[in-house]
């Protein structure tokens, strides 16, 4: 006849494993609003993404139609239903530094090289201005940074990007540019993030590209 050894066992309380929904500090708590985002019909790309955030030209949406069927309807933008004040705050230190570039389109028929469809291809570059962290870690890691060097067509990307609150979670019949309205967040905040000036990032690169 065998006999089971006893063991000592220890046995956690389940209450300690349940978050405490009332003590977590309101810094570590953060609130998620809804938004319209995207890039406009006449944006040189069909996307930008930036700050975590996805700025789609169209989206497709799934919905049934009047036989029953489920279709799929182009939709301007997206709704992002999980923007969060990280969110909010990268934008601001992000966008200044972003530039679209209208890219010079050649004619296939008097080159006779194929460049692909004119339709599907991006007729602008994304290009973003280094800041002080790239800088500096370029410079840690022996990396030469390639200079923005302004050229004729350049233009901000906000000038192609709208982020519209939208509380009822659906789209609006007209969306306005953050270059004209700039950026609105619907919760509270204490102080906004002061967006970098160019010029003192271009102060910081010059002697890491003139080396």
């Amino acid at each position: 006849m065998t006999t089971k050894s006893k063991t000592k066992t220890t046995t956690v309380d389940p209450s300690r494993l349940a978050p405490d929904f009332d003590n977590i500090p309101g810094e570590l708590i953060a609130e998620e609003y809804s938004f319209w985002l995207g890039v406009t019909a006449d944006c040189p790309r069909g996307q930008i993404d930036v700050a975590g955030l996805h700025f789609p030209k169209k989206e497709e949406e799934i919905v049934i139609n009047d036989a029953g069927k489920q279709v799929r309807v182009p939709q301007h933008g997206a709704l992002n239903f999980t923007v969060t004040k990280y969110h909010f705050d990268e934008l601001v230190k992000n966008l200044s530094r972003l530039v679209i570039r209208p890219n010079k389109i050649r004619n296939s028929d008097e080159t006779g090289e194929n460049i692909g469809d004119p339709v599907q291809r991006a007729k602008g570059q994304l290009i973003k201005i280094p800041d002080e962290k790239m800088i500096a870690g370029a410079a840690d890691s022996g990396r030469r940074l390639k200079p923005y060097v302004k050229q004729p067509g350049d233009r901000p990307a906000t000038e192609f990007m709208y982020f519209l609150h939208a509380p009822d979670k659906v789209r609006g019949n007209k969306y306005q540019t953050i270059s004209e309205v700039g950026l609105e967040w619907p919760g509270a905040i204490e102080e906004a993030p002061e967006a970098p000036k160019i010029e003192e990032v271009k102060k910081i690169r010059e002697p890491l590209i003139n080396e």
